[in-house]
């Protein structure tokens, strides 16, 4: 187990994917994705259709930046730094990102990037752990790709 992130690409909102097999009943969640309309019924058939042309859509197939952030233990690791280390400066960190190490189905909000990025910066020139410092160069990453298509840090 451990905690992945990504970041959706712009592709399809921009009109540079595939077209979808049914535009009329196209959608995007909070986070960005792609997904059917909940207007009436959707069959199991047209989610099939609709998750295969997801995975084929755009060369990104739907995702700028995937970031694997690291295994529960790496985690820990990285938040017990961050409580040592004034956590008062670092609350996105602490209690959206490293809160636990296998969350998923939440994200953190476009708005609250430039903070996250900011706190991201912060811990970089905190230490010189290598553990760390590719755990924060990773959050950057995301950041950035979050700052640059307007979609949200997902878990």
């Amino acid at each position: 187990m451990g905690l992945n992130a990504s970041v959706r690409c712009t592709c399809i909102k921009e009109g540079k994917a595939l077209p979808h097999p049914f535009p009329e009943l196209l959608a995007f969640d909070e986070t960005g994705e792609p997904t059917l309309r909940k207007e009436g019924q959707i069959s199991l058939d047209l989610w099939l259709a609709h998750d295969k042309w997801y995975r084929t859509s755009c060369s990104h197939s739907g995702v700028l930046v995937d970031r694997r952030l690291g295994n529960i233990a790496l985690v820990a690791h990285v938040r017990e730094f961050l409580q040592r280390n004034s956590p008062n400066d670092f609350p996105l960190l602490v209690e959206r990102v490293v809160y636990s190490g296998s969350h998923c189905g939440d994200w953190v909000a476009v708005n609250d990037v430039p903070q996250l990025l900011t706190e991201t910066r912060r811990l970089q020139g905190l230490t010189s752990d290598p553990l760390i410092l590719q755990f924060a160069n990773d959050m950057t990453a995301l950041a950035e790709a979050s700052l640059a298509t307007g979609n949200p840090i997902v878990f």
